[in-house]
């Protein structure tokens, strides 16, 4: 996650804080937003390209009569404000107590969210890993017995080898599904270090109710594509508070949706 510092959108230089409130801002937005994506640990990301990037092009389609039409995938911008007390801030800057930031975390963890169910999900006008036209499905049991998601692991695993996609592959499941492999074989050992044998990682993500997917690693499949990176921005006064916020600008690029396999 890189935090834009330079960007004159973000109206930084407007507000009437130091440097070091800035650090603390930033390192807050970072660690909370870092506890709950998982899209970003799933994918390769590319950019940023800067917060004017509105759509992300595709290749040109060739039509009748030497006709060439461009498309392109949308740019999502996230947004959330929070506020903090003029007073916490001041008695920071001038005794040095730290303030409250709990605000800014749970701005940051929304947007996470938000990124993650762009990623997951799809967005008006893109679709999502999960909802993509021509990926493979494979629906799973309920994973009570000891051993079965890394069986089901091993089917997905075929499903996208037959699918000429050979590996190497990265997992992302729902907290449930994921806590699940946390149980221990009675001759030792976890289905977690069972299944992250045979990937390059398994990633749990709270922004899935249920289930997850299989994805054959590499950005020459799928790939997060960035405008502006998620970013603390000044807003103004409000009141005996000032007004901040959290943005950031992103599109998800599926360049083969038959090397994903959505799990149900």
């Amino acid at each position: 996650m890189v935090v834009v510092m330079d960007n004159k959108y973000l109206g930084r230089e407007d507000a009437p804080v130091g440097e070091e409130i800035w650090k603390v801002l930033d390192a807050t937005m970072t660690e909370a937003a870092k506890s709950v994506l998982a899209g970003r640990r799933l994918l390769y990301v590319e950019g940023p390209f800067g917060l004017g990037l509105k759509g992300v092009p595709l290749q040109d389609v060739k039509g009748e009569s030497g006709l060439v039409t461009s498309s392109f995938v949308p740019v999502s911008l996230i947004q959330k404000s929070f506020v903090l007390s003029k007073r916490d801030i001041a008695a920071s800057e001038q005794e040095g107590l730290p303030f409250n930031t709990a605000p800014v975390a749970a701005a940051a963890l929304d947007c996470a969210l938000l990124e993650d169910k762009i990623v997951f999900q799809g967005a008006q006008g893109s679709q999502g890993l999960l909802t993509a036209s021509g990926a493979s499905e494979l629906k799973l049991s309920t994973w009570k017995e000891v051993g079965k998601a890394a069986d089901e692991t091993i089917s997905a695993l075929t499903m996208l080898d037959n699918a000429g996609f050979h590996g190497p592959y990265s997992l992302a499941l729902s907290p449930g599904r994921y806590n699940l492999l946390l149980r221990r074989y009675p001759q030792g050992g976890t289905e977690l270090e069972q299944i992250k044998s045979m990937t390059d990682g398994v990633f749990k993500a709270p922004v899935l109710d249920s289930g997850g997917l299989l994805i054959a690693s590499g950005r020459q499949f799928a790939a997060i594509t960035l405008g502006q990176d998620m970013s603390v921005g000044y807003i103004g006064p409000a009141g005996e508070d000032l007004e901040f916020s959290i943005s950031e600008s992103l599109a998800l690029l599926i360049r083969q949706p038959k090397a994903i396999c959505a799990l149900r």
